[in-house]
């Protein structure tokens, strides 16, 4: 590690970086150089690092935050300006490019941060060598649930938790219950406005099963035909009816054994077939239309809707059974209204997919257009978010890197024909009663798991019983019920 007295001073360490030699120097290393500010902002780029990281040399380097061109960021070198210690967590970057990576705080005489100096080791030197080791690196962190790569994350076609873009609290905390969730055999039930991301964690719940190599199936229940809803869930058997395929067909619960099943909309799923679901949720048997005989199925269920279910069992039109079956496990999901701090976290995630890794490393959001996004109401939730960048990023001009608010839609610039959906710019305040509504509503859902239990209670949240009880009584929540 670089001795904490290397740099006398702020104003030594920049008269040195000013100096042509030192950019010489560096780019004469068959390593890269770079240098990161305390804020996160990345100062100093060798050119060996533009070679290692797989970069154009036309690339804007200098001047970003380091969180917006490497996914390893936070573990890395945040991390070690954060503790100023050495880091070794090897990098990858968001065009999928991996590098062995040593990070060195650079202390002043004072113990004052003053920069992270990283090495990349390049690839040209034993380059088989070093596959071997950047393979092993990237087992081991999949083993120990650190950031893993797009395409391992996506494998089949699913999202995982690590996809679930956010880090404010609300998000954060329903990460850390689906997680939970997810070990369990019993049904979830998703709940939330349009758009908020329901199937992206029914998806997260089944990959982080005991079930993840099984199947998962998903259903929307709402553009289920009335007259085919009952053999495509449950199928059929040849003869059944006129038409019916030779040798009869599996239904969906059938071609999700050992898998997950996830049935969205299930608001919308007929009144004829609500009793036979909770038949089949209470016993897993299947039975087919025009057999007499039941077939076993291990699936799981999770369901998801946007209607207010109880509701709709005080008018008799959802089985007031069927809902208590499937309200065992209960996660809702709040709108973009009330997460809007990860808003910035969100349009990072979809430009890369909108535009590609590559072209989402030049793009850029204009503070005004950010401004906007605070500011709307977003009826659409995410969903919303991602097609307002991708109707912005196609009216751009080719030429064009940064995203300015004339790109927009016209609802979000507030002058279309409902500029009432522009909400004031959030205070501190208003985060705050926010993040209180989402750590009790966490903290009463892991009761309820837990039959108010609080020591399993407090392990489900990841905090200690005596935490448990002081943030209960904070937010005013009765601490009578089991120990």
């Amino acid at each position: 590690m670089v001795p904490p007295h290397a740099i006398a001073s702020v104003k030594d360490f920049q008269q040195l970086m000013e100096n042509p030699l030192f950019q010489q120097m560096f780019d004469s290393l068959s390593i890269g150089v770079s240098i990161t500010d305390p804020s996160g902002t990345i100062r100093f780029f060798s050119k060996p690092c533009y070679e290692i990281h797989g970069l154009d040399p036309t690339d804007v380097v200098v001047g970003r935050k380091i969180d917006t061109l490497f996914q390893t960021a936070r573990a890395g070198i945040l991390d070690s300006l954060h503790t100023k210690k050495l880091n070794t967590v090897n990098s990858v970057l968001f065009n999928g490019v991996e590098g062995i990576c040593r990070r060195y705080p650079i202390i002043d005489e004072n113990g004052n941060l003053i920069c992270c100096l990283t090495e990349a080791l390049t690839t040209t030197h034993d380059k088989k060598r070093i596959d071997e080791l950047l393979q092993g690196i990237s087992q081991l962190k999949r083993k120990a649930g650190y950031i893993i790569s797009p395409a391992a994350t996506n494998a089949n076609g699913l999202h995982s938790f690590d996809d679930v873009a956010g880090e404010s609290a609300a998000i954060t905390q329903l990460k850390s219950i689906g997680r939970r969730f997810a070990r369990s055999r019993e049904p979830v039930l998703i709940t939330g406005e349009t758009g908020t991301g329901k199937e992206l964690f029914a998806q997260a719940i089944h990959k982080a099963s005991p079930r993840a190599a099984g199947s998962f199936v998903s259903v929307n229940c709402a553009a289920l035909p009335r007259e085919l809803a009952e053999s495509e869930l449950f199928g059929y058997v040849e003869g059944a009816f006129t038409g019916a395929k030779k040798g009869g067909r599996k239904g969906k619960f059938e071609l999700a054994d050992k898998g997950t099943i996830f049935l969205d909309e299930i608001g919308e799923l007929p009144h004829h077939l609500q009793a036979k679901l909770l038949r089949v949720l209470e016993c897993n048997e299947i039975q087919k239309i025009g057999s007499n005989d039941n077939n076993y199925s291990d699936f799981r269920l999770v369901a998801a809707t946007n209607r207010d279910l109880p509701e709709m069992v005080r008018r008799r039109q959802f089985r007031e059974d069927l809902y208590h079956r499937l309200n065992i496990l209960e996660m809702r999901l709040p709108s973009l209204r009330e997460h809007r701090e990860d808003i910035p976290h969100l349009c990072v995630q979809f430009l890369e997919s909108i535009c590609g890794p590559q072209k989402a490393l030049e793009v850029r959001i204009s503070p005004d257009v950010y401004d906007l996004f605070m500011r709307y109401a977003w009826p659409g939730n995410i969903r919303e978010l991602k097609n307002a960048l991708a109707y912005a990023y196609c009216c751009m001009d080719d030429e064009d890197l940064i995203m300015s608010p004339h790109n927009l839609p016209q609802r979000i610039l507030g002058v279309g024909q409902n500029p009432t959906q522009l909400l004031p710019m959030p205070d501190p305040q208003q985060f705050q009663a926010t993040q209180r509504a989402v750590n009790k509503h966490a903290i009463e859902l892991a009761l309820a798991t837990a039959g108010n239990n609080k020591s399993r209670a407090a392990k489900l949240l990841g905090i200690s019983r005596n935490t448990l009880y002081l943030r209960m009584k904070a937010l005013g929540i009765p601490a009578n019920g089991v120990e």
